[in-house]
């Protein structure tokens, strides 16, 4: 039987009570090195640190962050990475709604991850901030 492409949403989602209790204070508290940042390059750092940690959480309600189609590719490959990453085959690119899935309880489970390095810990940045210069620099 052969694999049936199945489309990516509409928009690229995540969980309501966290984009508030923490992206929202990442990007809009000039204390964060995320001031003023868009919430999609948020969403980006946050998806990889929950990666990196095998930190996920699924959305109970979700809230749109951003059209899918309106990401650029470099935004776009940057998640479908994680999702390639994850499941260890490309073939992942072929169900559009489970690779954002995936990558969305990333960014779930990352978000906070990301809150505390800013405002509760005094770690290592360096991950962070190569990622804050490779997003500078791509200008996203």
């Amino acid at each position: 039987m052969k694999n049936e492409e199945k489309e990516f949403p509409r928009y690229l989602r995540m969980d309501r009570e966290i984009q508030q209790e923490f992206i929202n204070p990442l990007v809009e508290n000039s204390k964060s090195p995320f001031f003023k940042y868009p919430k999609t390059a948020v969403y980006i750092i946050s998806a990889s640190l929950g990666y990196k940690n095998q930190v996920s959480k699924k959305t109970k309600h979700s809230v749109d962050v951003r059209l899918y189609k309106d990401l650029d590719k470099k935004e776009k490959w940057a998640l479908l990475t994680i999702a390639i990453a994850n499941s260890k085959t490309t073939d992942i690119l072929l169900d559009g709604e489970k690779a954002t899935e995936l990558v969305e309880q990333y960014a779930n489970g990352g978000a906070k991850i990301l809150f505390d390095k800013v405002f509760n810990e005094k770690l290592d940045f360096s991950l962070e901030n190569e990622m804050i210069k490779a997003l500078e620099k791509a200008k996203l």
